[in-house]
């Protein structure tokens, strides 16, 4: 690497945690339209939390002590790449049709 920055988002615009816990093998982080900075800052802040939780239940409560009504938790047991928790940041509040 060449000291910049290389993208943390994969095609599908999320980010996979690895995450072997409570049944799981990974987060999969994701912030439809949200720009790549909010993606990144929020998966950084899942992972620390996934660090410490080693339970669904403990993490949605860490990321809802630190992240209230911003996002949701959806497990998913049955996928072709492993059982994933896939979290995902809500769009910013906004006026509906500000076009109007």
């Amino acid at each position: 690497m060449t000291g910049e920055e290389r993208p943390i988002h994969e095609l599908d615009e999320g980010v996979r945690i690895a995450w072997t816990a409570d049944g799981f093998e990974s987060i999969q982080v994701v912030a439809p339209w949200r720009p790549a900075e909010d993606l990144a800052a929020f998966a950084r802040a899942v992972a620390d939390a996934a660090l410490i939780e080693r339970t669904l239940a403990a993490l949605s409560i860490a990321l809802r002590r630190d992240h209230p009504g911003a996002f949701e938790l959806v497990p998913v047991r049955h996928d072709k790449r492993g059982a994933k928790v896939i979290v995902r940041l809500l769009p910013p509040p906004g006026e509906p049709n500000p076009d109007e």
